[in-house]
């Protein structure tokens, strides 16, 4: 029963919460240890009023656990799966029976806009059943739909070279890219980063679809690497947004400290470059820090995990079976999808007790829990507890960075007349759309 396996894992959490032994802990120089909970808070109070924020029903469809890429710690086969040959069988999409459950999702929650994001392995490597899949949806709902594509970027050009009809229906396509070409080389191997420039150069010219750069941070790379290969890409007209998060797994950092200290480096660093372009009267689309910005200047609570897991608003369809995430175990099933496409669900308890750990981590406690909500589910329950803890320490170190230039960022944003509402429908309203906390 998925109920009882959340149960076990959060016994498990609790029972390594207890033995660990928080030997690293950043020490900011104008906040002090950030492991303390209350080092940094956000403001509870804002100066605007609360941004109107649009929430469709989001639904991801694993199309296919293929991949033509070896990237470092690949999470599918880390936390997922451990097992090779079930990725590629359990992460088959079959299109009519898809389609079907996602028709029965959309009337289910009555959902009056809906985005189907298009998940992997690498979804270009399914392109037919992608396209499929598309066509059955719009011959049959009466809901718009709008379709989101995660993809590392390399097989572009097979789509345009079919002409694809997906093409001109993408709505946002999320491109992994970490860094500039050497960085980008040793964590993603199996791709090319001059390639896949070349490809988002083809797929412009083919589609008027947003382009979000999303840069996975491991230890050993750099945030400012990743955020110059946005800038090129930015200035070229390549890339629209940028995301970056910390990469979900089951080993703790090797050395904390030194990846706390490049990730303050960076961080300060990007935000100078931020305040740069605001002097010359541009926003940059940095997603998580305008995000940030907002929950800063409303007071705003975000009331739930980032990633909304426990608000029925966002499903995972992987493999027949339908999670809360696609990222969590196959054991933590809400509900199956039949050979002919009718779902069963049945998991209300047991998203409620996905986000329980919370409050073993005292996660309300915590100065920056208005805006981060609680730290992913799958990294606390199924990866390294350290790990976690570090991550809670990074995430104060996020807000804390920001905490240093918000009177240079207020100053700025009332010259240009920039209100959290501005900031929102620039950029921050694809936040959404990620897994939205670093």
């Amino acid at each position: 029963m998925p109920l009882a396996y959340v149960e076990t894992l959060l016994t498990n959490f609790v029972r390594r919460l207890r033995e660990e032994n928080l030997s690293s802990v950043y020490v900011h120089p104008q906040f002090g240890p950030l492991a303390d909970k209350e080092a940094v808070s956000l403001p509870s109070a804002g100066i605007y009023p609360p941004v109107k924020r649009e929430t469709p029903l989001l639904i991801h469809l694993t199309v296919t656990g293929r991949c033509n890429a070896r990237c470092q710690g690949c999470i599918n086969t880390t936390l997922t799966c451990q097992d090779r040959a079930e990725v590629l069988k359990v992460f088959e999409t079959e299109p009519e029976r898809d389609a079907r459950a996602i028709l029965q999702l959309i009337h289910q929650t009555r959902a009056p806009a809906v985005t189907l994001a298009f998940y992997g392995g690498e979804p270009f490597l399914a392109l037919e059943k992608m396209e499929a899949i598309v066509s059955r949806l719009e011959e049959l709902s009466a809901v718009p739909l709008r379709y989101m594509v995660y993809t590392n970027g390399q097989l572009i050009d097979r789509a345009v070279a079919r002409d694809s009809s997906l093409l001109s229906k993408i709505w946002l396509l999320s491109v992994s890219i970490d860094g500039r070409p050497a960085q980008h080389a040793r964590f993603r191997r199996g791709t090319d980063l001059e390639t896949i420039r070349q490809n988002l150069r083809l797929f412009r010219s083919r589609s008027r679809a947003l382009l979000l750069q999303w840069s996975t941070l491991r230890e050993g790379q750099s945030l400012w690497d990743c955020f110059e290969e946005f800038l090129f890409l930015y200035e070229q007209g390549l890339a629209d947004f940028f995301f970056w998060h910390l990469a979900e797994t089951d080993e703790p950092f090797k050395d904390f400290l030194s990846f706390a200290r490049q990730y303050h480096r960076d961080l300060q660093k990007i935000l100078a470059v931020y305040l740069t372009y605001l002097a010359k009267g541009v926003l940059l689309p940095i997603v998580p820090l305008n995000d940030l910005l907002i929950f800063w200047l409303t007071g705003a609570r975000r009331g739930h995990s980032a990633c909304g897991v426990e608000l029925a608003t966002n499903f995972d369809l992987v493999g027949g079976k339908i999670l809360a995430c696609a990222d969590l175990p196959p054991e933590l099933a809400l509900g199956d999808v039949l050979p002919s496409g009718e779902i069963r669900l049945n998991g209300q308890e047991l998203l409620r007790r996905l986000v329980a750990y919370r409050e073993v981590l005292g996660c309300e406690q915590c100065g920056v829990f208005a805006y981060c909500g609680g730290r992913c589910p799958v990294q606390v329950l199924t990866g390294s507890v350290k790990r976690t803890l570090s991550y809670c320490q990074l995430t104060r170190l996020f807000v804390a960075t920001v905490a240093e230039e918000m009177p240079a960022i207020e100053r700025a944003f009332s010259r240009l007349g920039l209100t959290p509402q501005k900031l929102y429908d620039h950029s921050a309203f694809l936040a959404y759309y990620t897994d939205v906390i670093p």
